[in-house]
This record gives C-alpha cells, sequence and structure tokens, in this order.
C-alpha cells in the first residue's frame, strides 16, 4: 500500500508539472512564435526592406518604443504605465503575443503583414493619408503650441534677431508667424554650435570639428548630388510664384517645389567650379511612405555612375505648423535680403538601422554649420542629429539640408539656395588643402 501511494503521489506530481508546462507554453504559443519569426526575418526587415512602400521600417520600430512605454493604464484607482505594470504586461503578452518591453515582437509579426496588404490599406484610406500618418520633411510632422514650439527656446526670445509676426499680404492661405530660430531647448553647445541632440548620441563637438574628413575629392569628375527624397514638397505660394496644390503645401510642379531650390543650388555651385549632378526623380509619388527606399535606389544609381561622387546633399523642406493650423515660417535677414532659415540634419544607427559612418556625416555638417555662423550669421538653425538614418549610410558626406519651411515662401528659400551653395564650397576647398 506505501509503495502504491508514492507512485501515486509521483503521478500526481508529474501530471501537475506537465499541466503548469502546458499552460506556460500555450501562454507563450504566440510570443515565441514572434520571436522565431523575427530571427528568420531580421536581416530582411533591417536591410532588404529598409523601408516599405507604405510606412518607413525604422520609424515605425522608434515610434512604437516610444509611445508604448509612456501609455498610461487606469488599475484600481492607480495610474501607471504599461511598461511598469506587470499584470497589463502579462496580459498582453497572453493575448496578443507582443512583449511591450521589447517592441521588435509588434513588428516581427505585424510588418511583413503591411507589407502584403499596403495596396489595399492606401485604397482604403484614399488621397492624402499620408498627412495624417506621417507627413514630415525628414521623418516626423512637426506640431507647434502657440505659447512653447517644438524646437524653439524661451532663449530665443531675448535674441535681437527673434521675431513673432504675421505673414505679408502677398502670402497665400492660412496665417502665418515668421521667426528666427538660433537655439533649440536642450541642445548641446560648444564651438559657437548647437546640435539637438535626438538620437542621445555621446558627442563631442569641439574634437569632432578638429578630426580630419574621410571625404575623398581627388578622384576626376562630379563631387556632389544633390537629390530630393520628398520631391513634391512645396513652399507658401505667392503672387510671384503661385501654383495649385496637389495636396497641403505640394506640387509635383518643379517650378515651386524643392527641385527649383535644388536647381538654384546646382546653378551656384557649378559657377564656383564645383561639378553638381542634380537628380530631379521623383520619389514621393504615388506614395510618399517608401520615399526613401525609392530615393535609395536613386543614389545608388547615381553613385555606380559617378564613383568620385563624396557629398550627397538631399534637399527638403520642413514642416512646421501650430496648434490653431498657423504655419511657422523660419527667416533670417542676410545683408539686406531676406532668407529662409537653413537646418542640416544628420542621420545615425540609433533607430536600428547600420550606419557605422554617421560620425563621418556629423564632422561635415559641424565644419558646414562653423561657415554658416562665420559667413551668415542666424541663417543656420541648430544642427538636428536624429535617431533615423535617412540614407546617409550612403556616403561620407551625406546630409540632409531643410531649406525653410512650408510657411516661408519660394524666393525665401532660393535666397538661402546661393548660401548654401556658397558655405559647402568654402568647406570643400577647406577639405582640399
Amino acid at each position: 500500500m506505501i509503495r502504491i501511494r508514492t507512485v501515486n503521489r509521483r503521478r500526481v506530481v508529474l501530471l501537475f508539472i506537465l499541466i503548469i508546462a502546458l499552460f506556460y507554453l500555450f501562454s507563450h504559443v504566440l510570443l515565441i512564435t514572434n520571436k522565431i519569426n523575427l530571427y528568420i526575418n531580421k536581416q530582411f526587415l533591417l536591410e532588404e526592406i529598409g523601408s516599405s512602400s507604405l510606412v518607413e521600417e525604422d520609424f515605425l520600430k522608434s515610434h512604437i518604443s516610444n509611445v508604448l512605454p509612456v501609455i498610461n493604464v487606469l488599475k484600481q484607482g492607480k495610474t501607471s504605465s504599461i511598461a511598469e505594470d506587470k499584470d497589463i504586461r502579462w496580459f498582453v503578452e497572453f493575448v496578443t503575443g507582443f512583449d511591450l518591453r521589447k517592441p521588435a515582437t509588434i513588428m516581427s509579426s505585424q510588418i511583413l503583414l503591411m507589407k502584403k496588404y499596403e495596396n489595399q490599406m492606401v485604397r482604403a484610406l484614399g488621397p492624402g493619408y499620408e498627412s495624417a500618418v506621417w507627413n514630415p520633411s525628414v521623418g516626423e510632422k512637426k506640431s507647434l503650441s502657440a505659447s512653447n514650439d517644438a524646437d524653439i527656446s524661451p532663449e530665443d526670445n531675448d535674441t535681437e534677431e527673434y521675431k513673432n509676426q504675421v505673414g505679408s499680404e502677398e502670402e497665400s492661405g492660412k496665417e502665418v508667424v515668421e521667426r528666427t530660430i538660433v537655439n533649440a531647448s536642450g541642445s548641446e553647445f560648444a564651438e559657437g554650435i548647437y546640435i539637438k541632440n535626438e538620437a542621445k548620441k555621446d558627442i563631442n563637438i569641439a574634437q569632432l570639428l578638429k578630426e580630419d574628413l574621410k571625404i575623398d575629392l581627388s578622384a576626376k569628375g562630379p563631387q556632389v548630388l544633390l537629390i530630393h527624397t520628398h520631391t513634391s514638397e512645396a513652399y507658401n505660394p505667392t503672387q510671384k510664384n503661385n501654383y495649385t496644390p496637389s495636396d497641403p503645401d505640394r506640387t509635383e510642379d518643379p517650378k515651386y517645389n524643392v527641385v527649383r531650390v535644388g536647381d538654384e543650388i546646382e546653378k551656384n555651385l557649378k559657377s564656383m567650379g564645383i561639378s553638381v549632378i542634380h537628380d530631379t526623380t521623383v520619389h514621393d509619388y504615388p506614395s510618399y511612405n517608401g520615399s526613401y527606399k525609392m530615393a535609395l535606389e536613386s543614389i545608388q544609381k547615381q553613385l555606380k555612375k559617378y564613383p568620385s561622387i563624396s557629398v550627397i546633399l538631399d534637399i527638403h523642406r520642413d514642416a512646421l505648423i501650430y496648434d490653431d493650423g498657423k504655419k511657422l515660417k523660419v527667416t533670417a535677414e542676410v545683408g539686406q535680403e531676406k532668407a529662409a532659415q537653413v537646418m542640416l540634419v544628420v542621420g545615425t544607427d540609433a533607430g536600428g538601422l547600420t550606419h557605422s559612418s554617421w560620425r563621418e556625416n556629423l564632422k561635415l555638417a559641424l565644419r558646414m554649420q562653423k561657415k554658416f555662423t562665420e559667413l551668415y550669421p542666424n541663417l543656420a538653425r541648430p544642427i538636428n542629429l536624429a535617431p533615423y538614418r535617412y540614407n546617409q549610410h550612403t556616403s561620407f558626406g551625406s546630409l540632409i539640408v531643410e531649406v525653410g519651411a512650408n510657411g516661408n515662401t519660394l524666393e525665401e528659400a532660393l535666397a538661402s539656395s546661393k548660401y548654401i551653395a556658397k558655405t559647402l564650397a568654402e568647406v570643400l576647398k577647406e577639405i582640399k588643402k
């Protein structure tokens, strides 16, 4: 009898352990499946479809990572974030298989599905959907509070260059607020240069300015490539440069969009003896999202045709809108001329995509920013060190150049073009020495 009881107890214990194991396995089966899927498709996701034509993959990953931890839940009268609440995390994992502490598990199961059904989603969303999903100049639409701008610090109000006025009568559309931005909230500052470090990278401005650049200008052939990832970005219409928008602040007509600005930069660079290729391929039509993938193909095509290219400038127009619908125009006085302010954007690997040369790009941006401050004070807004790659892994001299914002006029952007060209020409001359 004693032996039988012992055997029965062992069977009960083993059965209990088996039940617990099965319950654990069942509760984690979706999560395990997602992890396997992520492992299998990791390189494909990060390298092959670096950006699907529906949504930029690195932006989506960063967005999910940033948003999920700050969603609050109310439980028993107390508020806590999802990332901190174990019960909520367990419930979500049990039901969906998503690990809220590892947002990549969401992407691993969803992004391929999005790629598969993107055409149906585009048709369902209809024209203009991109502005609601993601309408940036480089990565995100910037919505500004009337009292506290997203990238304008209170210190700006103390500068002589600060302006706050409604746009002139010739400007059409919504009211326009005009400002000169010389600093940004939370910026790092050294050597007269401000950097808005959104990538949270450890940088030393003074040291980077001293280091040599890897840009090679010794090869014969074109040295600079101008390109437009968001080709249709346009400016606030005026009587002189009026157009019918295809979308808000957009037109496919190259006489009125950023291609015209690129033409002006090209003309000025060539007048200073710099060989330039201006690629005017449209990358944001018919689908706005996915334009970086299309632009990458154009860049690689030009680099293959002209291996002498060392500097790649992606010319954009920023989008800055207040909560009440007013547009922000960013300007600076250069001599007796009003010009659109310029912002250099440097991509990094903080979003998860491989980009080992981002410091080289930053060094070029620092040289240009330094030259801007010397030649044209207040023309350049603070450098934006961003967490996304923006195709800047293609060379040691790749930058995004934001020429004005959607509140600026084309005339103001064209005025800036010659100053951008002059600044780049001076920096390249110094590099050659």
